[in-house]
């Protein structure tokens, strides 16, 4: 999916990894992630699976899961692994989204003083870096939602 920026003669919002999640026209913006769901037994996965890892069924949909979901857990990373592009301090959550499964994803930057269990958060389109060919590249990270 290409931006509306792409169009214009800017610069276009490209995933880090195609496939994973919708590619939003501006950053900030939510993001939904596709992954799959049994039609056997109803599981859903991220990323997508050709089987299911409950029944191992091999009747999968494809599926958009919900841009929202709450923290199930969470660490701060004070140190930066050696050739890591993150730097610290950053958090690391376990997000169970609403409709979906639970993934992991990093907290934007900004808000992991904010981060605790239970918390409502929202995924949303966050800047890593620029490509070659000039386009922003993407990925999503969680964001708490205002209560």
């Amino acid at each position: 999916m290409t931006s509306t920026l792409a169009s214009s003669g800017a610069a276009a919002l490209v995933p880090l990894r195609p496939g994973m999640f919708t590619v939003p026209d501006r950053i900030e913006a939510p993001v939904h992630l596709l992954g799959s769901r049994c039609r056997q037994c109803g599981e859903p996965f991220f990323p997508k699976r050709v089987y299911c890892a409950a029944c191992t069924s091999g009747d999968m949909a494809d599926v958009e899961f919900a841009d929202s979901g709450e923290i199930d857990t969470f660490t701060i990373v004070r140190q930066q692994p050696p050739n890591s592009v993150m730097v610290p301090p950053y958090a690391i959550v376990r997000v169970r989204l609403d409709d979906g499964p639970s993934i992991q994803t990093v907290m934007a930057t900004d808000d992991i003083a904010s981060a605790r269990i239970g918390q409502r958060v929202q995924l949303a389109a966050r800047r890593l870096m620029e490509d070659e060919a000039g386009n922003t590249v993407v990925s999503f990270m969680a964001r708490p939602v205002a209560t």
